[in-house]
């Protein structure tokens, strides 16, 4: 690649950093429960889950607007949205004002969030797009490891309105855009498109983008799932203390990281069979958490459901965007960001509606039987697919 051309895509991939990090700040409930003395702990903890709120609606809203004003001027207003609501949370006086701000960086971040994917999609391809791709998830898992620990050295040694500043990372973020990133539009054909420019999407596209869809919701509930519950089930198996709990979320960042990184390399190898070994991976992953005896085990399981979730991100976000035309991928893109932040939504609901038997234990039993039969469903789906085309090449 060319220097500009190296310094495009870090500069998109870099935007990666603050999607997964709305949560970062979880620790500081304890802190602004002790200040703000009337408040209550839903009311505490609404302040870390409110930007997830809002950042799912204007990733609707922002796929309206950038049709309207360009790419450009959404990343650049995105990121100095998220800057002002980093500021404004750092100096709030009340809660009720800490909640506007953490709403207002919900509202940053969703402005440019589907653009991290869709904008790879539209300037890339073959295996660059691939490896493009995975390091995009790479980079979220960055930024969720990353905002953990940084807020958890800023509350050693400083107030915890000072772990709001982690936000700031926007600024370089607005820089870097405006700097290295040209305007890409998403209403103009691409050369690849013009062949298809009258053409409809296919009815075997539509359901094969709605399979997709599918399985990337309860795929991506289940990761949550983990991400959620096994601090809990550390501490209260007495695998650990708390500081264990936390380091299993850690690890499983890594998990993420790591397969980001090495996800153009596997898909390389593996093909079609990307997303199948992705899902055995999780499966596997949540049963040995369930068998766990202690917390190593416990960090096993972690690392390995985050590394499927490294595998499946950037699988699924890539063929859901090979069934239509680049001119609408950044549509797609929104519609399967729907999916997963449908899946954080609605975990907790998902988790309770499949716990029969009422304890973590049989939680994580149960969604690693129901990954698996997802798993045996996409095994079938790739047999069936090569018998066609076999079928149809023997014709």
């Amino acid at each position: 690649m060319k220097k500009r051309s190296a310094m495009t895509a870090i500069s998109i991939l870099m935007l990666s950093l603050l999607p997964m990090s709305t949560g970062a700040t979880a620790s500081t409930i304890p802190s602004l429960m002790h200040q703000f003395s009337g408040v209550s702990a839903e009311t505490a903890e609404l302040t870390v889950t409110i930007p997830s709120f809002t950042m799912a609606v204007f990733i609707v809203i922002s796929s309206f607007m950038i049709k309207k004003v360009g790419t450009k001027r959404i990343v650049l207003a995105g990121t100095a949205i998220t800057t002002l609501g980093a500021v404004l949370s750092m100096f709030a006086p009340n809660v009720l004002i800490l909640l506007i701000a953490r709403a207002i960086i919900g509202v940053g971040i969703g402005l440019f969030n589907s653009l991290c994917v869709s904008l790879i999609d539209r300037l890339y391809s073959g295996q660059q797009r691939e490896r493009l791709l995975g390091f995009q998830n790479t980079f979220q898992g960055l930024g969720a490891a990353g905002g953990a620990l940084v807020v958890g050295l800023i509350l050693a040694y400083s107030s915890w309105r000072m772990t709001f500043s982690f936000y700031l990372v926007a600024i370089p973020l607005f820089l870097l855009y405006l700097l290295f990133v040209p305007e890409v539009q998403f209403n103009e054909e691409d050369a690849s498109d013009q062949q298809t420019t009258n053409e409809k999407v296919s009815l075997s596209s539509k359901l094969q983008f709605s399979y997709y869809w599918i399985v990337l919701f309860i795929i991506m509930v289940f990761y949550m799932t983990v991400n959620v519950k096994i601090p809990s089930y550390i501490i209260n198996n007495n695998f650990g203390s708390v500081a264990s709990g936390s380091a299993a979320v850690v690890v499983l960042s890594i998990g993420t990281i790591i397969g980001g990184l090495i996800y153009g390399s596997i898909y390389a190898v593996a093909k079609e069979y990307t997303l199948l070994l992705a899902i055995a991976t999780e499966a596997a992953s949540i049963f040995v958490i369930s068998a766990a005896g202690s917390s190593v085990a416990c960090f096993v399981g972690a690392f390995g459901v985050g590394f499927s979730f490294g595998l499946f991100i950037p699988f699924i976000f890539s063929k859901g965007l090979s069934f239509v035309p680049k001119k609408y991928g950044n549509d797609a893109t929104t519609i399967l960001m729907l999916s997963t932040n449908s899946a954080n939504f609605l975990c907790p609901y998902v988790s309770k509606l499949i716990n029969f038997g009422g304890t973590d234990h049989s939680l994580f039993v149960a969604a690693g039987v129901i990954a698996t039969i997802v798993g045996v469903v996409e095994l079938v789906k790739i047999l069936t697919n090569r018998t066609l085309t076999i079928s149809r090449q023997e014709i």
